[in-house]
């Protein structure tokens, strides 16, 4: 018993750095993780806990395409619009998203949603979500459980299991090396003040910041419009919930810059176009966009994102075609 006792504080004693590592990464991770994680943090209060003094009217929802491309302060003066989407995200943490927000506030009268076509082809980003803790254990397991349902493979994997537990619990095999760039807290004030610009910029944020960029984008990566059974179950599922609630949905399209609409090619152009045209009769009265619309390379601070001059030009023209909601 007393050699029982020994191995057994001995492992105590052992494990006792992990513990304590793990539970700093539980309780401070915005004094360690990198600066896009505040932007997750910010909408995941913005969803679930903020009040606001007066509920916006519309709500933008989608990715990073739609987090840079539409500013708040250009479609309302007024703080009647507040932009909850997020980078990497894909229409499955997306309906959660919604769901958690009509939970928590008063419906809005309108969701503006935009999503790249590429995040409809696969879920190429959920260990972001893991990462960044997003989604609660139960939102998690319902997720992953219509990965196994679908035959996701870049969800249901060997060792995916214990992967969710290492984030959940934020062990070091997967925060370690972010704890030690940032030497524990270096990160702390440079993401709470990236918090606070997104609260005050209603959630907006940019994502390039290059003056021009003639980089190919994701959708050049694509012969063809690859569509994911289980994100397209996701999207009319998210879609269906706000119809549901009783929100006006429009739904739009980010620009590519010029270099990459010249190489997107027709197949995938033509199978996108049928997509949003079946989301077009599957929700009669909503606005759909089916054309992807073409900027100046000089518009865009990555392949991907528009500047701030793009995300300008972008919201003003929103605004204008949209006169009536704005």
């Amino acid at each position: 018993m007393d050699t029982f006792m020994k191995l057994f504080t001995k492992f105590i004693l052992l494990a006792l750095p992990l513990i304590l590592l793990s539970a700093f990464c539980l309780k401070e991770p915005m004094a360690y993780m990198s600066v896009e994680y505040p932007m997750w943090a910010e909408e995941k209060d913005a969803v679930r806990n903020l009040s606001f003094e007066k509920e916006p009217e519309t709500v933008i929802i989608g990715d990073s395409r739609a987090k840079s491309s539409l500013i708040p302060e250009y479609l309302s003066h007024e703080e009647k619009v507040y932009n909850i989407a997020i980078g990497g995200a894909t229409p499955v943490e997306m309906y959660h998203a919604a769901g958690n927000y009509l939970k928590s506030h008063e419906a809005p009268e309108n969701a503006v949603l935009i999503f790249a076509p590429y995040h409809f082809c696969d879920m190429d980003n959920w260990d972001q979500t893991l990462y960044y803790n997003y989604l609660s254990p139960g939102e998690i397991l319902a997720v992953e459980a219509d990965a196994i349902k679908y035959g996701e493979d870049k969800m249901i994997y060997n060792g995916w299991i214990a992967d969710l537990l290492s984030f959940r619990l934020r062990l070091p095999n997967k925060y370690l090396d972010q704890v030690y760039t940032a030497r524990f807290v270096k990160n702390r004030a440079a993401n709470e003040e990236k918090y606070r610009e997104l609260r005050q910029a209603l959630g907006y944020t940019h994502f390039g910041e290059e003056e021009m960029n003639a980089e190919l984008n994701y959708e050049t990566h694509h012969p063809e419009f690859d569509l994911s059974p289980m994100v397209d179950a996701y999207y009319i599922k998210l879609l269906d919930s706000l119809r549901d609630a009783g929100v006006n949905i429009i739904i739009e399209q980010a620009p590519v810059n010029e270099a990459s609409g010249q190489e997107i090619t027709e197949e995938f152009k033509k199978g996108y176009r049928e997509y949003m045209d079946s989301m077009e009769s599957r929700y009669p009265g909503s606005f759909v966009e089916k054309e992807i619309p073409v900027y100046d390379n000089s518009f865009f601070g990555d392949n991907n994102h528009l500047n701030r001059r793009g995300a300008e030009k972008f919201s003003k023209e929103i605004g204008d075609k949209h006169s009536g909601i704005f």
